[in-house]
């Protein structure tokens, strides 16, 4: 892989382009890595609102009406509904993987086989999560199994 940068003062606005012969999953991981640099989501915890980098955000789940979204060792209440976020995700590795539950692909560390047809993730943090078995295929082939 070639990268170029080319530096111009006079550009008002900086643009990434990517010239390839097709689309891969190496390239499509590193469009969503560029994609996420600088993107947050509010998340309210103890009256304060915190600004929280997607990419640390393990997953969201909806518990009760309420939105809520967890990092490694946090959880937040999420000012959005869970089909707003799930659109404004769309193009990153954010899937829905349950009715309540859109977890983030990248922090999957394995996924197995359960009971009716569904499938069990666990996230590099060690938890786990259901897949329910209407999105099983799309998981899988989001993730290249």
């Amino acid at each position: 892989m070639k990268v170029t940068i080319v530096e111009d003062p006079n550009i008002k606005e900086t643009e990434i382009s990517i010239v390839c012969s097709g689309m891969t999953s190496e390239l499509k991981d590193i469009v969503a890595s560029i994609t996420t640099v600088g993107r947050t989501f509010a998340g309210k915890k103890e009256n304060e609102i915190f600004f929280i980098p997607v990419k640390d955000i393990f997953y969201f789940e909806s518990v009760d009406g309420n939105i809520f979204f967890y990092t490694k060792d946090e959880t937040y209440e999420a000012t959005e509904k869970l089909y707003i976020i799930e659109e404004s995700l769309k193009n990153l590795q954010f899937s829905r993987i349950s009715k309540t539950v859109i977890a983030n692909l990248d922090k999957m560390l394995s996924i197995k086989k359960s009971e009716n047809s569904r499938l069990v993730a666990t996230l590099i943090n060690k938890e786990k999560l259901v897949v329910s078995r209407q999105y099983v295929s799309e998981i899988k082939k989001k993730l290249g199994v």
